[in-house]
């Protein structure tokens, strides 16, 4: 049934993009294959685009759903039939198949687990899951995870619904296979196919690809956006085609529908496409339908908080009346995250020192030892930029250089705004850097001496890469072939799951948990409030900057029954943090029950980096417990 599902929901896509292609005239751009592929991309965004409104409808259950689904299936007729060449590689081309073969069966088993990822737990799949027991899209008025762009998430909802979590994950591993499928094309357009095996092999076996890609992290996913519309925009340069430009500002509208920092790619976009003669009337074409397509969730924030981008116009824009979150504590979350999240200084320097800082890790924020770029387009980079200055008077007139324009500016445009600097964030552009720099590189080493440490670096970035993506993979690998119980492969690998089923089992939908841990929301039944000191203003959990005694009232006044604690060593009996301890001291808190849970701190090595601990779960005592 999972698979059906997935697979209807594939064909829609597909129907809705061979739909766009033939509205916009431009299916005779492509051959047979590579309309399939772009017509998945742009049929991905609109599907996504096309949820919003049923959802802000309340029409989120299996039949409008399902219907939807089939709406893109009649735009199947106006797709051609993908020509299969069977051609038979060499030795090269063999080992580079073998390998993306590997990634191939790695991907599967992760599909075939629960997932497990923190972000994917805390929004990405929770979020739908919330939508679809509401039967409508809620607002949820919490900053970076809850108040954001959802047109990614919104492709969740119905596989979710309809496929239940083994079509979600299944649906996760296909919509991540398509960036590589779709890097290939591009590749094909300007390497031979060795060297495009080889640079889809390098992007698939990518640390921060490896992360992301089986998971409901959506970078992975946007990176179809970018490269579908850097093409429509080079090739919009290139012809003077509004058709094209059209179809760039669609793509590069659902980018900004599904992140902030889409927006950043859209002003990039913009300064590109305007070079042009008829700069005008393209600019127009673009931006008009990059709002309209991109605007749907700006709306939706703007509505509920007055804030189209919450929260960072918020001081400025924001409702007074808002419960969840205050201007007072508007000031406090950003003077914390925002200098947390943006550990290197913002100048010239920076700029350009920045991608070997992130790939050498000097920052953990930055997060690049698990989630990097990997060490290829270090290794390979000089020998792109002496390719790039030997065949300089080819530049003007290449669609690289429009790529690699993209790529640029967008980072310019990201590292100087302010955002997070954590360096997955840039895997959306990955693919047209990896492309650009591999050209660059490949057409320099396929005349001079250089090509021996081309291949070395080709080698020896693959040999690297796909170590850490077999490590990644054991644990689903071991869980498939195990027989471990799904239970033991949650405890196993999510931070303090231990107290979950009991929960779901024995609390009431009348009840209402404080949940810390974030992972835990999405394995959670029963209704709670996310316990962060930064993103809610309801509860104030700073440690030791109030009276307990106003925190409990502060518990109560939420509707608090029930919270999970920490039980910390201690040689005077059973303790907790403040101020919580001195809470449980004067009785306004009782134990429930134990459990000894583990703290998981890394999803790659988590038999290494786990801890044993044990966790109470506490009931909320009455109000006499002050007297």
């Amino acid at each position: 049934m999972a698979l059906g599902i997935v697979l209807l929901q594939t064909a829609c896509c597909l129907g809705f993009g061979g739909l766009t292609l033939k509205w916009l005239r431009l299916s005779g751009e492509f051959s047979p294959g590579e309309e399939t592929v772009f017509s998945f991309v742009i049929g991905f965004g609109v599907l996504g685009w096309l949820v919003f409104p049923l959802g802000i409808s309340g029409l989120l259950s299996d039949g409008w759903l399902f219907g939807l689904l089939l709406l893109g299936l009649p735009g199947l007729l106006v797709l051609r039939i993908p020509i299969l060449i069977h051609r038979r590689p060499d030795i090269a081309g063999g080992l580079l198949l073998s390998i993306i073969g590997a990634v191939a069966i790695f991907d599967i088993s992760e599909a075939m687990a629960p997932p497990g990822d923190a972000d994917t737990l805390a929004y990405h799949f929770t979020a739908p899951k919330l939508f679809l027991q509401a039967g409508a899209i809620e607002f949820i008025l919490r900053p970076l995870d809850g108040a954001i762009p959802y047109l990614v998430q919104m492709t969740y909802v119905p596989v979710l619904s309809l496929g239940g979590e083994r079509a979600l994950t299944i649906w996760t591993m296909i919509s991540g296979w398509a960036a590589g499928g779709l890097l290939f094309i591009l590749c094909r357009h300007h390497l031979s196919l060795n060297w495009s095996l080889a640079v889809t092999a390098i992007f698939l076996t990518t640390p921060v690809v490896v992360y992301a890609a089986g998971t409901g992290q959506i970078e992975i996913r946007t990176a179809l956006f970018v490269m579908v519309g850097a093409w429509a925009i080079a090739k919009a340069l290139e012809s003077d085609k509004l058709a094209f430009t059209l179809l760039a500002g669609l793509v590069v509208g659902f980018y900004g529908g599904s992140k902030y920092i889409g927006l950043m790619f859209a002003l990039a976009g913009g300064l590109v496409i305007i070079m042009q003669r008829r700069w005008l009337l393209h600019g127009l074409v673009y931006s008009i339908t990059v709002v309209v397509v991109g605007s749907q969730w700006y709306i939706w924030n703007g509505i509920h908080t007055g804030d189209p981008f919450f929260p960072m116009l918020f001081q400025l824009l924001g409702r007074d009346d808002l419960v969840l979150w205050t201007k007072a504590h508007d000031l406090v979350f950003k003077d914390v995250f925002f200098k947390f999240d943006q550990p290197a200084p913002r100048n010239l320097f920076w700029l350009f020192y920045y991608p070997f800082a992130a790939t050498l890790d000097p920052f953990p924020v930055f997060e690049a030892k698990r989630a990097g770029l990997g060490s290829y387009g270090l290794l390979i980079l000089p020998i792109a930029v002496l390719g790039a200055w030997k065949f300089r008077s080819k530049l003007l007139t290449s669609r690289l250089t429009v790529y690699a324009a993209l790529t640029f500016l967008f980072y310019a445009i990201w590292f100087m705004s302010g955002a997070s600097q954590r360096v997955r964030h840039l895997l959306p552009v990955l693919p047209l850097f990896l492309l650009c720099i591999t050209v660059a590189a490949q057409r320099l080493g396929s005349t001079t001496p250089l090509r021996f440490p081309l291949f070395i670096a080709v080698v020896a970035t693959l040999g690297l890469n796909l170590g850490g993506s077999a490590l990644f993979s054991f644990k689903y690998i071991k869980y498939i072939y195990s027989g471990d119980s799904r239970k033991m492969f949650l405890h196993n690998n999510i931070s303090e799951y231990a107290p979950v089923p009991w929960i779901n089992a024995n609390l009431k939908k009348t009840d209402q948990l404080l949940v810390i841990n974030r992972q835990l929301f999405y394995y959670l039944d029963v209704p709670y409030l996310f316990g962060s000191p930064h993103t809610q203003a309801v509860l104030d959990l700073r440690p030791h900057l109030i009276p307990f005694e106003k925190l409990y009232s502060q518990l109560n006044k939420a509707r608090i029954t029930h919270l999970i604690l920490d039980r910390q060593t201690s040689s005077a009996g059973v303790k907790y943090a403040a101020p919580y301890d001195k809470m449980y001291k004067a009785g306004c808190l009782s134990q429930i029950k134990s459990f000894r849970a583990r703290k998981i701190g890394s999803r790659t090595l988590p038999s290494r980096t786990k801890i044993t601990k044990i966790v109470d779960l506490m009931k909320i005592g009455a109000h006499e417990c002050l007297r």
